[in-house]
């Protein structure tokens, strides 16, 4: 796909790609070939930046040979260790701020199932609203029935323990100013999508399928979507200690109305069946002291959280790069960038 046209003589700053490399090396080749095949992106100056997040694997060939003109920089970064998907991506964020003409960021996968072709829609989506994030919103999925019901039952547990919605995942755009925001709030560390949701900065969603991945296995599992899944409801973890905590309220509420009604029925009324009452009011107690330690437990949680210091990935992020791999062949916009 082509972006909307545009005079070719109107130079725009840069776009940067900014994706996370966990030995999909073979993957992430055939992804460059693809992004460098998009016509239409000349007016801006793509650059890109994979962080390989502590890859046991090398590329088989120089990725660099992979990409064509149209793109203007290739640039790797190297990680300490394997720091997950999330992290990864806000490394790179963090690395984009340093192109000096960046105008947005698309974040996307490596392994083809973020299908390169719809970067230009992210593009041409935000031109319309350039103050606000371009989302992707999942159509069509390609992943097993299993991996389905896993991922609507972690939308549901993120529904009840934090009242919002989330149907987006990393695939996105990222204008410049919310770029800045986001990398200086600690939530991108745990999750992306949550983070943005959360940030107030407004976002668009646009409706897009996704792809199959073009090479290697997935090396996600149960266990890996789980911590997605908690990594979410963590950036709203304020929200979820309320919730529980008003929760725990209305339980306790609840059995001491409970237990009312039982030593009104069985002092005023003829219906004591001998043993039900105690038995009753032994079980409401232990309900009424479970839900009474997760009020504890939550408000306690909650006061920690208020004095902990933040990890501001803008700050603290750049310490897990170790190595940096930069292949550059055109310059960066000069000041007619608007």
């Amino acid at each position: 796909m082509e972006l909307d046209s545009e005079p070719q003589a109107l130079k725009r700053g840069s776009i940067v790609i900014v994706t996370p490399v966990f030995n999909d090396w073979s993957a992430f080749e055939q992804v460059l070939v693809q992004l460098g095949a998009i016509g239409g992106l000349e007016p801006y100056g793509v650059e890109i930046i994979a962080v390989d997040d502590g890859s046991s694997q090398r590329a088989q060939r120089n990725l660099a040979d992979s990409i064509s003109n149209t793109i203007r920089g290739l640039k790797i970064l190297r990680l300490a260790c394997n720091l997950g998907h999330q992290r990864a991506i806000a490394v790179g964020l963090v690395a984009a701020l340093q192109v000096p003409d960046m105008e947005a960021v698309v974040v996307m996968d490596s392994d083809g199932e973020d299908l390169p072709n719809d970067v230009p829609k992210l593009i041409s989506a935000w031109r319309k609203q350039p103050d606000s994030i371009v989302v992707a919103q999942r159509g069509l999925r390609q992943e097993s029935l299993m991996f389905r019901a896993f991922y609507a039952a972690y939308k549901l547990a993120f529904k009840l323990l934090t009242g919002q919605t989330i149907n987006f995942g990393n695939f996105s755009l990222l204008p410049r100013r919310a770029v800045v925001a986001l990398t200086h709030n600690s939530a991108i560390w745990n999750n992306l999508a949550a983070a943005i949701s959360r940030s107030r900065i407004p976002y668009v969603r646009l409706q897009l399928d996704r792809g199959r991945r073009l090479a290697g296995r997935s090396h996600m599992n149960f266990v890996s979507l789980a911590l997605h899944g908690i990594s979410a409801i963590s950036v709203y973890a304020e929200v979820a200690l309320v919730r529980m905590i008003v929760f725990a309220c209305i339980i306790c509420g609840i059995t001491l109305a409970a237990g009312l009604v039982v030593v009104a029925v069985r002092l005023g009324t003829d219906l004591a069946v001998p043993g039900w009452a105690s038995y009753v009011m032994a079980s409401l107690a232990v309900i009424f002291l479970q839900a009474l330690v997760l009020g504890a437990i939550s408000v306690f949680q909650l006061l920690n959280t208020r004095i902990l210091k933040a990890f501001i990935p803008a700050v603290d992020a750049t310490i897990f790069v170790v190595g940096e791999k930069d292949d550059h062949r055109l310059p960066h916009a000069t000041s007619d960038t608007p």
